[in-house]
């Protein structure tokens, strides 16, 4: 493979193709402004080093010979996609292409980028129409050309980096490492150590290099490899690390289906190569084997996979051949495994909750430890699933104490054991779904970490309190949707009368409201214990796991102290405008299906909370016995 670092104007006559097996292009609205922010930033630093340049991440290609002409060569584009693209949509932006045309209108022509499944993409991309949803990659490739069209930066400091009139003279500008499988010239005897020793001491700007890239590289790399006619030859070889490639883009692939990547990732794990958690498992897996000393701490997944790669140790090309069968062995097998815990039903829920009990444990760690018991019981799930649960267990018994005894369950309250009571309520929804077949979805691990669902709601509400500053539109809104219960009932007495006629009337306005903020905070207290006795609970009893579930913090606030009638039509509207994630426990509980006997969908009743609690006792008790 040749390694070499060339200026991106030396791109631009050049011909690529994507290959169909190829990922579309996906890059969002973020990464499109990020790039150009980071030129733009780079022309704009004043105290750059002498001969310093930005350096774009690698790209990866191999000369096409069938596509290939005497008016010029053709290159599969096997990495680095992406960004070329990208590239190619600025030069091609109006606001970018009249100044280009102005400062030399000599230059050479843009770079072609050919898809091999789809025809003129690119081009499509920039026409003005906004019928762009004709297929995916070109509703992404539209967004990310109208984004560069609509970039509020300096278009000038981008070009002059990007293609400087001459790029030997002004040295600050873009540069791009060119990787490229194919024949060697002669004389051409770059040794791999030497490649990737230059290539882990880059300079990337603000989009570093990660140990996933080169480890990449290590894995692709072809140059210990003799010119020979040996089964290990170049030619022979070249051909298994193209089919290592097509595979690890599969991996990839894989990994970004949400939910999985949702069962075992935390919401702030979410690297641009997910494949990365694989070489991270894999390369500590290989440490706990041969207990390699560790010297550069930065690049330790790099370090360790280059020690067991021997690389720098002048080993034979078999052996050097082996060992990268065995790594991407490891690699694949781990694969595989995630792969079947995502597939089976019940490992999904049972290793997506034990990821999201332990949110703070790194995630390379959690893979590792589920792996060893998975792969020492891979023959016995029942076993596996034990473990599970066990597991589980112990991350939701309370350990809470009350004179020296510990708490029940009954006796968690809140405020004081929120904790504890939102790692039930998780473990309560998937109960539910491991009990019952009968449900034909999952549990969304994904969008319940997006949204953050881990605040505890109260059923039955809370008192307005006045102690929070209460304003007009709150109370006015509190008043109008208690009306509606109440207008219902026929057992209003006398005071309660009174206190919803006051009400009633220093609602009328603002400036009323304001002069007599301490009569109705009296007034609506009095409403608030109608409504208690209605449902005959008292406020130690409303602190408990009876009357509490979980939304996400917003949500919270958009219920607000409403009952229930109320929350639950919040909770509809907010789920169909997708401003929310609502756990199957919380709506069964807001639509009383653990109820035995429904008669009043108004109020949370002993009956409700009753039946609600029973559940949420058999599901602690699902996963502790297991200890």
């Amino acid at each position: 493979m040749q390694f070499k670092i060339i200026t991106f104007k030396e791109l631009l006559e050049k011909k690529f193709n994507v290959p169909s097996y190829q990922r579309g292009y996906r890059w969002e609205k973020e990464n499109v402004e990020a790039l150009l922010n980071d030129i733009q930033e780079f022309a704009d630093k004043e105290d750059k080093e002498e001969n310093e340049f930005y350096c774009l991440q690698p790209i990866v290609v191999k000369k096409n010979s069938k596509l290939s002409t005497e008016e010029g060569d053709v290159y599969d584009l096997l990495d680095g996609q992406q960004r070329l693209t990208t590239l190619w949509l600025i030069l091609n932006a109006l606001k970018f292409k009249t100044i280009w045309d102005a400062l030399d209108s000599k230059h050479p022509k843009v770079y072609s980028i050919q898809y091999e499944s789809r025809k003129n993409l690119l081009q499509k991309a920039t026409e003005l129409s906004d019928n762009y949803l004709e297929n995916i990659d070109l509703f992404y490739l539209k967004k990310a050309f109208d984004t560069i069209s609509n970039w509020e930066g300096e278009p000038y400091k981008v070009l002059n980096t990007l293609v400087p009139n001459n790029p030997n003279r002004d040295l600050h500008n873009v540069r791009i490492i060119w990787y490229e499988f194919g024949e060697e010239k002669k004389g051409d005897d770059d040794k791999q150590s030497d490649s990737i020793k230059v290539f882990s001491r880059l300079n990337y700007g603000k989009i570093s290099l990660t140990d996933t890239e080169l480890i990449k590289a290590l894995i692709l790399q072809s140059d210990l490899y003799p010119n020979d006619n040996s089964p290990y030859s170049k030619n022979i070889m070249k051909e298994r690390l193209f089919r290592i490639a097509t595979e690890w883009d599969d991996i990839e692939k894989g990994l970004h289906n949400e939910q999985l990547w949702g069962m075992l990732a935390p919401s702030n794990y979410n690297p641009a190569n997910h494949i990365e958690l694989l070489l991270k498992f894999v390369a500590a897996q290989i440490q706990v084997e041969n207990e390699y000393d560790i010297i550069d701490f930065q690049r330790r997944d790099f370090h360790i996979i280059s020690k067991y790669l021997g690389l720098n140790a002048n080993i034979p090309p078999a052996e050097y051949a082996q060992k990268i069968d065995d790594l991407w062995t490891k690699i694949k097998d781990a694969y595989n495994a995630i792969r079947n815990w995502y597939t089976n039903d019940d490992f999904y829920h049972l290793i997506g909750l034990y990821a999201l009990l332990r949110n703070n444990t790194d995630t390379t760690s959690l893979v590792e430890q589920i792996y060893r018991q998975y792969t020492s019981e891979e023959n016995d799930k029942t076993i596996f699933q034990s473990y599970l649960k066990r597991e589980i267990g112990k991350l939701i018994q309370i350990k809470e104490k009350a004179n020296s005894l510990p708490l029940e369950l009954h006796e968690l309250v809140y405020g004081v054991n929120n904790t504890r009571m939102i790692r039930i309520l998780e473990a309560l929804n998937i109960y539910l779904y491991l009990t019952n077949k009968s449900i034909n979805s999952r549990f969304n691990f994904r969008k319940f970490k997006d949204f953050n669902v881990t605040s505890l709601e109260h059923i039955h509400p809370q008192h307005l309190s006045f102690e929070d500053d209460v304003k007009y539109e709150d109370a006015k809104e509190w008043y109008t949707n208690a009306k509606k219960i109440f207008l219902l009932d026929t057992q209003c007495d006398k005071e309660l009368s009174e206190a919803i006629a006051t009400l009633e009337e220093k609602l009328s306005s603002q400036k009323e409201f304001e002069n007599a903020k301490s009569i109705c905070q009296e007034a609506i207290e009095k409403i608030d214990q109608f409504f208690d006795a209605k449902v005959g609970i008292d406020d130690g009893h409303k602190h408990t796991l009876y009357n509490i579930a979980l939304v996400d913090k917003d949500t919270n606030a958009a219920l607000s102290n409403n009952l229930i009638d109320i929350k639950r039509s919040i909770l509809q509207e907010r789920e169909i405008e997708n401003k929310t994630y609502i756990p199957l426990a919380t709506n069964y509980v807001f639509n009383k299906h653990f109820s035995k006997t429904v008669s009043d969908m108004k109020f949370w009743t002993k009956d409700d909370r009753e039946a609600y609690f029973e559940v949420i006792k058999k599901a602690y008790e699902y996963f502790t016995k297991e200890i």
